[in-house]
C-alpha cells in the first residue's frame, strides 16, 4: 500500500526557496506541495503558479494552511526562529535551512519549540545526503580507511553573494554562512566532535566585510576529539567556478568527495592505486543531495523515523562556527566548550531588529 504524499509549505520564494521547490516537484515523489508563503506576494505567486501551489504573501498564514503537513524554511537565516517557532506550534514537521539561527539563544529556542511541540526538526546540511559523501561515509563506517587521521576540506563559492548574504547582520558572516557546511560534513565523516579550532582570515575580495569585522577569505585547523586533525578553507568567491572538495585519511586508505574540473565524485585510495566513483556528469553539484534531503525528510515523517541531520547536529555546527569566528578575531586556539559555558546572548555580530519574516530572495546554502 503506498505512503500518504506529504503536503509541504515553502516558506521563502527566492533564490534557495524557488530552487527546492523545483527540485522537490520534480524529483521528490513523497511530497507534495501545497502552499509557497513569501512577504513578496509577487514572488509567491509566480512560483505559486509554477508548482501548482497556494500563494500567501503572509509566511506564517502558509504554515498553517488546509493541507500542510510539513514546512520548509528557506527565508534569511535571521528570521528563522519566528518561522521555525509557528510551524512547530501548528504541529508541522520542519527542513530548515542551515544556519538554523545567527546566536546560540535563537537556536537553543528553536530546539525548545521543537521539543515542546513534539516535532521533527531536520537541519539543510544536504551534504549528508549527497550521493558521494554517502558513498564516501559508508566506506568510512565499514572500516574501510582503518583508524582516521586527517580531514580537510575547501569550499569556494563562484557568484558573488549577494549584499544581505554577505552582511553578517543578516547572513552570520562567513563561519555560519559557508563554514557550518564544513563543520557539519567533518562530524559527519569523522565520526567525532570537533574540540578545538585555530582560524585566521583575510578582507581580499568585498572591502566591505571589514566594516562588519568579518572575512571574506579563511583557513580553518581544526581537532577532534577522537585526537585527528582537520582543515578547511573557505573563499566568497574564485573566478574558475564553484569548488567543494573533501578528503579523509587513515591509516588503511583514504576517501576523496569532489574533483577537478568541478566534478562531483568520491573515491577511494590505497596501496595501489585510486578508486573512482563518479556521478552521472550531467548531474548539477549538489541538486541530488537537495533533492534526496527532502525525500529523506518526508520518509522520516511517512514512517515516524528521526531525520538527520537533526537539530542537535545544526547547534554543534553552530558552535564550532561561532568558536572559528571567535578565533579569527581573537587569535590563538578556542575551545569549542567555551562557547557553551560562556553562554552567549549576543548574536556573532550585531543585527538589526525586524518584525516579519522577510523575502528569501538572499537566502543560500
Amino acid at each position: 500500500m503506498p505512503l500518504p504524499r506529504i503536503g509541504l509549505a515553502v516558506i521563502g520564494a527566492g533564490r534557495m526557496g524557488r530552487s527546492h521547490a523545483q527540485l522537490i516537484a520534480a524529483g521528490a515523489p513523497e511530497l507534495r506541495i501545497v502552499a509557497i508563503g513569501d512577504v513578496d506576494g509577487r514572488a509567491a505567486r509566480h512560483l505559486a503558479d509554477e508548482i501548482g501551489a497556494a500563494a500567501f504573501a503572509d509566511p506564517l498564514a502558509a504554515v498553517s494552511a488546509p493541507g500542510v503537513d510539513a514546512v520548509l524554511v528557506a527565508v534569511s537565516s535571521v528570521h528563522h526562529r519566528e518561522v521555525v517557532e509557528a510551524a512547530a506550534s501548528a504541529g508541522r514537521d520542519i527542513l530548515c535551512e542551515k544556519p538554523l539561527a545567527l546566536d546560540l539563544a535563537d537556536t537553543d529556542a528553536i530546539l525548545a519549540a521543537v521539543d515542546r511541540a513534539g516535532v521533527r526538526l531536520q537541519v539543510g546540511f544536504m551534504r549528508r545526503h549527497d550521493p558521494d559523501h554517502v558513498r564516501a561515509h559508508a566506506r568510512i563506517v565499514a572500516g574501510e580507511l582503518g583508524r582516521l587521521l586527517l580531514f580537510t576540506s575547501r569550499q569556494y563559492d563562484v557568484d558573488p553573494p549577494p549584499p544581505a548574504v554577505l552582511d553578517p547582520r543578516t547572513g552570520g558572516g562567513i563561519m555560519l554562512d559557508m563554514g557550518t557546511h564544513e563543520f557539519d560534513s567533518a562530524r559527519f565523516l569523522m565520526g567525532s566532535e570537533i574540540t578545538e579550532v585555530q582560524a585566521t582570515g583575510s578582507v581580499q575580495l568585498f572591502p566591505e566585510v571589514a566594516a562588519s569585522d568579518d572575512v571574506d577569505t579563511a583557513v580553518v585547523n581544526l581537532k577532534f576529539a577522537s585526537g585527528a586533525i582537520g582543515s578547511i578553507e573557505l573563499s566568497r568567491r574564485v573566478a574558475f567556478g564553484e569548488d567543494v572538495r573533501t578528503e579523509v585519511h587513515g591509516t588503511a586508505a583514504s576517501a576523496f568527495i569532489g574533483g577537478l574540473p568541478i566534478a562531483s565524485g568520491s573515491a577511494i585510495g590505497w596501496e595501489g592505486g585510486i578508486r573512482w566513483d563518479a556521478s552521472p556528469p550531467s548531474t548539477p553539484r549538489f541538486a541530488a543531495a537537495y533533492t534526496d534531503q527532502a525525500r529523506a525528510f518526508a520518509r522520516s515523517i511517512q514512517c515516524d523515523e528521526p531525520v538527520s541531520p537533526s537539530g542537535a547536529d545544526g547547534r554543534a555546527a553552530f558552535l564550532v562556527a561561532a568558536a572559528a569566528d571567535r578565533a579569527i578575531r581573537g587569535g590563538g586556539t578556542v575551545r569549542v566548550a567555551e562557547l557553551e559555558s560562556d553562554r552567549p546572548a549576543e548574536r556573532l555580530r550585531p543585527s538589526p531588529a525586524v518584525r516579519r519574516p522577510a523575502t528569501s530572495g538572499s537566502a543560500r546554502t
